[in-house]
Formats: C-alpha cells, sequence, structure tokens
C-alpha cells in the first residue's frame, strides 16, 4: 500500500525536497490512523481544557478592558472639571482686573500715570484670556453623558468670551490707545457679569452647567451678537 502512495507521490511532484515533505505528511497520517481510541480521548480532553483557557483569557481581558475604560472615562470627567476650576480662578482674576480697567477709561488717558494703569490692567485680562482658552480646549464633551450638551454650550459660550477679549487687545495694538465705545463697555461689563457667576456657581458643593448656562445667558445676549441663534439652533 505504502509504495503505491510512493509511486502516486512521484509522479506528482518533481523534486526531490517536495518528495520528502509528501512523506513524512504520509506517516503521520498512517500513525494517526493506527492510534487507538485512548489517544483521541486524550486530545480531545486537552482541547477542552484549551478551550476553556481560550475563553477564560477573552473574558479577563474584556473585563479588563471595560475597567480600563471605565477608569479612562472617569479621568476625563475629572480633567474637565478640574479645567473648569482653574478656569473660574482666571476667570475670577480676569473679571477683576477689568473692573478695573473699564473704571480707568473714564478718566485721561493722556495722564502717563492712568495710561500705565490702563496697560498693566489690560496686560493680565489678556494674559488670563490666553490661558483660560488652552483650559477650554483641554475640556472633552465627549463622555460627559447626558451633561455634553450643557458642556458644549459653556464651551463655546466661553470662546466668545475669548474671542471678544482677544479682539479688543488686537484693536488696541493697532490703535495705540484704549479709549472704547459705550457698546465695547457695555460688552466688558457682561464678560464681569460671566466669570462672576461662574466663579459663584462654582463654589457650590455640586456643580450644575446647566445652572451655570441660565445664569450667563443674559451677559452672553450682550457678547455674542449671534449668541440668540446658536440658542435657538440648539433648542434652547
Amino acid at each position: 500500500m505504502i509504495f503505491k502512495v510512493l509511486i502516486e507521490i512521484k509522479t506528482r511532484h518533481k523534486n526531490l525536497m517536495s518528495l520528502f515533505n509528501e512523506w513524512g505528511r504520509i506517516i503521520e497520517e498512517i500513525k494517526w490512523q493506527k492510534g487507538d481510541n485512548m489517544n483521541k480521548l486524550k486530545l480531545k480532553k486537552l482541547l477542552n481544557r484549551f478551550l476553556i483557557v481560550i475563553v477564560g483569557v477573552f473574558v479577563i481581558y474584556s473585563i479588563y478592558v471595560q475597567l480600563e475604560y471605565k477608569h479612562y472615562v472617569n479621568q476625563r470627567v475629572d480633567t474637565n472639571y478640574e479645567s473648569l476650576s482653574i478656569i473660574t480662578v482666571q476667570g475670577s482674576n480676569l473679571a477683576k482686573r477689568l473692573g478695573e480697567f473699564v473704571d480707568l477709561t473714564t478718566e485721561k488717558e493722556e495722564n502717563n500715570e492712568v495710561k500705565n494703569d490702563l496697560y498693566d490692567s489690560w496686560r493680565i485680562v489678556n494674559a488670563e484670556n490666553s490661558s483660560i482658552h488652552s483650559y477650554l480646549f483641554a475640556i472633552s464633551t465627549i463622555h460627559m453623558g447626558d451633561t455634553a450638551t450643557d458642556w458644549e454650550l459653556l464651551q463655546y459660550s466661553l470662546f466668545r468670551v475669548n474671542g471678544f477679549i482677544s479682539g479688543m487687545t488686537d484693536k488696541f495694538l493697532e490703535n495705540h490707545s484704549y479709549a472704547i465705545s459705550s457698546e465695547e463697555k457695555e460688552k466688558m461689563d457682561a464678560v464681569i457679569r460671566v466669570f462672576s457667576t461662574i466663579s459663584e456657581e462654582k463654589g457650590n458643593e455640586l456643580v450644575d452647567i446647566g445652572v451655570i448656562l441660565k445664569s450667563i445667558k443674559e451677559p452672553m445676549l450682550i457678547i455674542d451678537d449671534n449668541y440668540s441663534n446658536t440658542l435657538e439652533h440648539i433648542g434652547r
């Protein structure tokens, strides 16, 4: 029987290496056919154990992934609240210095002392505004669940405040003057109200972003001419 198989293999394979490979395969097949039921039973048990181990590893890995993901989500949520805390502190300082700046604009800018005070106050306002901008980018709303929309609107609102302050900085640099219009003064007062409100709400033990948004809505309508359209677009 083996001799006939060898003849068949020789006709199908032209090189010696292929012949040896085929011979080895046939030998293993013959050994397997001569094996008894005991070997098959042992193999079956080994395969069952292997399958159990594979399933166990998969379950453990799945649990590990879920725990890691949950930990990551909790970290992102904590990071958002930490960013908001820092923004609150910086916003309070910005509001304080902006209030001083607005008061100084009523005096004559030609006075060197007044001009220096205006420069110092706005320098701090602009620095805090730049820092707030970076922390706003650190906020991620993806994992905030049901409050994600509120976080997105708060982030958008503060970016609009940020844009107003940056725009005023550009104007002062371009005009070489800190003179402001009555409309710009009104918007600056509104910025002060926004950050003062956030600071008050953040002082509560449980921070409710929805409450903050309701409280800053009125001043935001003054700061951002397009804010009402934005609220209408998102159904607020």
